[in-house]
């Protein structure tokens, strides 16, 4: 990794440390690699086909773009930033357009591989009786300069409360994003399905036992 990278890094990890919102705890997972995930977490959209640009790739999810860019490749002419080490389309959010992700049951953790963060880029968090928004000015100490040499998988965990809906948007030209990933809360009817296996297992424990008493009577 060059110097340069290594400065760009050791920055960027002092400015997240002092997230404006208590309620949503953000760290950086990885540098310069838009395909590593955190632990728990899996791909919820790699905005790759310009086709079906509102593609997800988990069910009980959706994504609506309104505005947004997808099919943007590093290198492209234009008004988004390129993102570092990333040979894939991504997304792109120019201002005044937003990207909505929405799920019925939600998630407990959500994460992108972020380009260029600016003061003007911000992420809202919706859940039942939640709401919360960071921005470039004060999530990352906005990248005033446009530097597209910065490239982090950045990741935002709640605190315990269950977040629904996450909206990217921003003020002006641009918001550039790739590789969206989630850490699911699980389906009521997965909940039921482990109580009833942790039930059965405790119903073999307590026949064996017996068993056992019964032998040695």
């Amino acid at each position: 990794m060059k110097i340069r990278n290594l400065l760009l890094a050791a920055v960027a990890v002092s400015a997240i440390a002092g997230t404006a919102s208590a309620a949503v705890s953000v760290n950086v997972t990885s540098y310069f690699d838009p395909d590593l995930l955190p632990t728990g977490q899996v791909l919820l959209a790699d905005f790759n086909d310009p086709g079906n640009p509102e593609a997800v790739l988990l069910a009980g999810y959706t994504l609506q773009l309104n505005g947004a860019t997808v099919g943007v490749g590093e290198g492209d002419a234009g008004y988004s930033g390129t993102l570092p080490n990333n040979s894939t389309n991504y997304l792109t959010v120019p201002g005044a357009a937003t990207a909505t992700f929405t799920s019925a049951s939600g998630f407990k953790a959500f994460s992108l591989y972020m380009g260029s963060p600016d003061t003007y880029n911000s992420i809202r968090f919706i859940g039942d009786g939640f709401d919360e928004t960071v921005s470039g000015a004060n999530l990352f100490g906005g990248d005033s300069s446009q530097d597209w040499n910065w490239g982090a998988r950045v990741n935002f965990s709640f605190g315990g409360a269950v977040v629904k809906q996450v909206i990217l948007s921003s003020g002006a030209n641009s918001f550039e994003v790739d590789n969206a990933a989630v850490a699911a809360v699980p389906e009521p009817a997965t909940w039921a399905m482990m109580i009833m296996g942790f039930g059965a297992a405790g119903a073999v424990l307590r026949q064996r036992r017996r068993m056992v008493g019964a032998t040695f009577a």
